[in-house]
């Protein structure tokens, strides 16, 4: 049986793009959007009935979603097909399914169309799995000596994730939820970067060749 192709190694950098993608997006399409500031939901942007609604649900979450399911396809050839790479795919999955549904208009917490429902849904679990991806990567990362070292740092990103999901609308009132999203996605995304550079920096030792002329064996995965 023919092994699965191994995915360019440069996609390992999609992971530390896609958080930059919606945060530096989102600021610019708001910056085209009248009275619309960091303190509004990201999903603002593409709601139901905006007039640049489905540029952004394609461009914005779309994109994102895309640059997700690369960085899935750099974690499944760096770290075999675990509960990592599992809730990556899942990641890409609800970020397009956050496109596909659009919020109600100003995106309030209790929404009143199906949609608007669906859409709440989605972005609630895409949110709680990117907080948890760091947990996941932890328990993935302390049982391989090539990347003991970022358990840790997981671990600590993981913890502070978690309690950012549950203390956010405790915190936040619904006026600033896109605070909430921002600072979310910010430190999910200096996670998922450094895990990107771990990735790019094994997949190159892997392909260096030896003082023989010949490949270095393949780090071992589980």
């Amino acid at each position: 049986m023919n092994a699965t192709p191994r995915a360019p190694r440069i996609l390992a950098l999609a992971g530390a793009l896609e958080p930059v993608w919606l945060l530096v997006g989102s600021a610019a399409a708001g910056a085209l959007r009248p009275g619309y500031d960091a303190t509004h939901a990201i999903s603002e942007l593409g709601q139901q009935g905006s007039t640049y609604a489905a540029a952004w649900n394609v461009g914005g979450f779309g994109v994102a979603a895309l640059l997700t399911a690369l960085f899935a396809l750099a974690i499944r050839d760096g770290l075999g097909r675990g509960w990592l790479f599992r809730v990556t795919v899942l990641q890409a999955i609800f970020l397009a399914a956050g496109g596909t549904f659009g919020c109600d208009p100003g995106c309030p917490p209790l929404m009143s169309t199906w949609q608007g429902w669906a859409h709440t849904v989605v972005g609630l679990v895409y949110f709680a799995l990117t907080c948890v991806s760091p947990l996941v990567g932890w328990r993935t990362f302390r049982t391989r000596p090539e990347w003991r070292s970022l358990a840790p740092v997981s671990l600590a990103a993981g913890i502070a994730l978690v309690g950012l999901f549950l203390a956010g609308p405790f915190v936040f009132p619904p006026a600033a939820v896109g605070v909430w999203q921002r600072i979310t996605l910010a430190t999910a995304g200096v996670w998922t970067t450094i895990v990107a550079v771990r990735l790019l920096r094994l997949a190159s030792a892997v392909d260096q060749p030896s003082p023989t002329g010949r490949a270095l064996p393949e780090l071992s995965r589980r």
